[in-house]
């Protein structure tokens, strides 16, 4: 297998410290298909019956809004084989599998009323499903290379998807139609976002900028720029007013939504931050990280809270379940769910010393 890098991007060799992790999951990096035109032979592992023993990738998950259902998603460390989608119970007991994605699958979302599901590849498919039923609604085609984010308006009537051509599609997931093209000018679009409104659209990319965009008109509202390197993540609060942003610089951004000015940028992750979320009432947010850790933040406070203990592999994403007593980790050997701390403040950093 050969890898090519793309101009400007820093490949982070480190990350290959185990056999099968032979890519990260932000694809300015492509992996010649040509290298591996053959798909995964089928497993002879029995598929793990809970959470707890899935030990593939898990690149995204989501909760429904009533915590009643967990969907992950991710694979194995070769983008160019079948992906997984697995549906859990709340409580992480295997329910099935939405399968059909025939690349490494990096996004996935829940429509507020749990009825529709939607997912996205390595190789720019992007599907949606009725989930209760667990069966395949809609193929849509439109990306020209990966497409790793998406998500669902609030009302569930509109699904914004973001790729590698700078592009986001905005699609009606019922009809299984395309309802606008943005062209946004990004060097890939890996971060997507509707406000809770949902009028407003946050993106973000390999430009490190973050934009917010007018969905009815598509037309550009505010330009967020302060990121020394390409964004990873976006998550508005759950009141709207606050957008937080993470990035392969190790800093998360919080910003005001009303002006697009910035309020904090909050510092201590050791390595890039690849997965924000807000707990269901704004007042905690949880990120994760290529270096394993897993950090909690005050956001009033704008200061780091006690956390939980860090994974044993890259951290890809972090969810709080409904309700927020627990948190779900996913990393490249797996997922777990483990107990939300209680809020406590870190002591502040001492002070570094000055030279006399």
């Amino acid at each position: 297998m050969t890898v090519s890098r793309a101009s400007g991007f820093q490949w982070p060799w480190s990350l290959i410290a185990t056999a099968f992790v032979t890519v990260v999951c932000f694809a300015l990096v492509r992996v010649s298909a040509a290298a591996d035109p053959s798909p995964a032979a089928p497993s002879a592992v029995k598929p793990a019956t809970n959470i707890a023993e899935h030990s593939r990738w898990v690149i995204a998950a989501d909760y429904s809004a009533d915590g009643g259902l967990l969907v992950t998603a991710g694979g194995d460390s070769l983008l160019y084989r079948p992906g997984d989608v697995v549906v859990w119970k709340g409580d992480g007991t295997r329910i099935g599998d939405l399968a059909g994605h025939p690349t490494a699958v990096w996004a996935v979302r829940i429509s507020k009323d749990a009825m529709l599901a939607a997912t996205a590849g390595y190789d720019g498919l992007v599907k949606v499903w009725n989930l209760s039923a667990r069966s395949l609604k809609h193929d849509l085609k439109k990306h020209k290379g990966w497409c790793r984010t998406l998500d669902f308006s609030p009302d569930g009537k509109l699904l914004a998807s973001g790729g590698e051509d700078g592009n986001v599609v905005i699609w009606d997931p019922v009809a299984g139609t395309e309802v606008k093209t943005i062209a946004t000018g990004s060097a890939g679009v890996t971060a997507i976002a509707f406000a809770p409104q949902g009028s407003l659209l946050a993106t973000g990319g390999g430009d490190k900028v973050v934009r917010l965009w007018d969905v009815a008109k598509g037309t550009e509202q505010a330009k967020l720029e302060g990121h020394g390197e390409p964004i990873w993540s976006i998550r508005f609060a759950p009141d709207g007013g606050t957008l937080a942003t993470a990035s392969a610089d190790r800093t998360i951004r919080l910003w005001t939504v009303a002006d697009g000015k910035p309020a904090a940028t909050l510092e201590g992750h050791a390595d890039w931050v690849t997965s924000l979320d807000f707990s269901a009432d704004g007042s905690r947010m949880a990120s994760g990280g290529i270096d394993g850790s897993v950090k909690l933040w005050d956001v009033k406070a704008q200061a780091e809270q006690e956390g939980p203990e860090k994974a044993k592999s890259s951290v890809w994403t972090v969810r709080f379940a409904p309700g927020g007593n627990s948190i779900l980790v996913g990393t490249h050997a797996g997922a777990r769910v483990t107990p939300t701390p209680t809020p406590k403040l870190l002591p502040p950093k001492p002070a570094p010393e000055t030279s006399k």
